[in-house]
């Protein structure tokens, strides 16, 4: 049987692996050392502004090019890091 595709994706610039081609904005969150309620959590797609990511929202891993996901405090302006 051949392995399961692995899914890339960073958050902020360190690189993951997932399993599934989905992951939510809570999944994201928990991976790594985590990112805390208190901050904003973005995606940046190749050739796009970086979107906000709500808890609930589910990206998809599978389009060319690998996400990046960041973190900013959620009183400063979105996509500017």
């Amino acid at each position: 049987m051949a392995p399961k595709e692995k899914f890339k994706f960073k958050i902020e610039n360190e690189n993951y692996e997932w399993d599934n081609q989905f992951i939510t904005g809570a999944e994201v969150r928990g991976v790594g050392p985590g990112i805390p309620d208190s901050m904003d959590l973005y995606v940046k797609r190749l050739g796009q502004p970086g979107q906000p990511v709500g808890r609930g929202d589910t990206i998809d891993l599978q389009p060319p090019g690998i996400e990046k996901f960041y973190a900013q405090d959620a009183s400063s302006e979105a996509g500017h890091q």
